[in-house]
């Protein structure tokens, strides 16, 4: 797709960040009601220049919602228009609302390809099933599905409530895997022996721990992995880096064994435009 129809993808969903499912963006102070707090400002050490921040609360007892998508060029405003102002209002009495969006900038592993990732919260699996068997939503499904070339999503728990910060300058890895019976004794010795290697590479911090819910629907778009999470890397070189490190190699053929498959892709977080 041209990058002018990335940009207006990205512009599309910036602009529902906060607010998508009837949601208004949250202050500092009102954070943990909402889920998502406003981005600001903040000066960094070192630095003239201003980076921008956006914090999520991820909360236990809820379920995670985390889609997968790509929009048709030339469609997107067909999806701001008459799909999300629609849409919002019904879902919201569902008790719905979205988190956060972020632009796709590399996919460097797995199965999937998709330009855009959103992050939703719901009280429970039985409310995003309401919202799909309301008549009036039904109504409106036919519109997204227009527009969207590609659409995948997988529903996650946390253990305990876990606040993250996505900045402007950083790069955020969303990963699914998919283990083997091996992966239970292979996986912490991967990560003991690199996590040296890593410390030359940022290192990357590993976020958010997504627990895949194992009665997820059983539909065609819906992913199944057994383990999923969110890693900050300064940028993707710092991650292309790591895996041609002659120590990482090392460890490398560990995680080969544990794995089936491994979904990852490395995004950007999408601000709300500064009022």
């Amino acid at each position: 797709m041209k990058s002018m129809n990335v940009k207006l993808i990205v512009l599309t969903l910036t602009l529902f960040v906060g607010n998508l499912y009837g949601t208004a963006p949250a202050t500092p102070n009102d954070g943990e009601e909402s889920g998502v707090a406003a981005s600001r400002l903040v000066e960094v050490t070192n630095s003239e220049v201003p980076i921008k921040e956006a914090t999520i609360i991820f909360k236990s007892g809820k379920v995670i919602e985390i889609a997968f998508a790509s929009i048709e060029g030339g469609k997107e405003a067909l999806l701001g228009m008459e799909y999300f102002p629609k849409i919002l209002p019904i879902a919201a009495k569902y008790g719905g609302k979205m988190l956060g969006s972020f632009q796709v900038t590399a996919v460097t592993g797995g199965e999937i390809q998709p330009q855009i990732v959103a992050i939703f919260e719901w009280p429970n699996l039985a409310a995003r099933d309401q919202l799909l068997a309301d008549e009036e939503a039904k109504k409106l499904f036919p519109i997204r599905d227009e527009v969207l070339t590609f659409f995948k999503q997988a529903y996650y728990t946390i253990p305990e409530d876990v606040t993250v910060t996505f900045r402007e300058d950083k790069t955020y890895e969303f990963f699914n895997a998919w283990l083997t019976p091996d992966a239970e004794t292979l996986l912490p010795e991967y990560f003991r022996q690199s996590e040296a290697p890593k410390q030359k590479y940022g290192p990357p911090k590993f976020l958010a721990n997504l627990k895949p819910i194992k009665d997820a629907p059983k539909e065609d778009n819906v992913l199944q992995p057994h383990m999923s999470g969110i890693v900050e890397w300064n940028n993707t070189n710092t991650y292309f880096g790591l895996i041609a490190d002659p120590d990482f190699k090392k460890a490398a053929p560990l995680l080969e064994k544990s794995l089936t498959r491994i979904d990852m892709l490395h995004t950007k977080f999408n601000f709300p435009p500064q009022k």
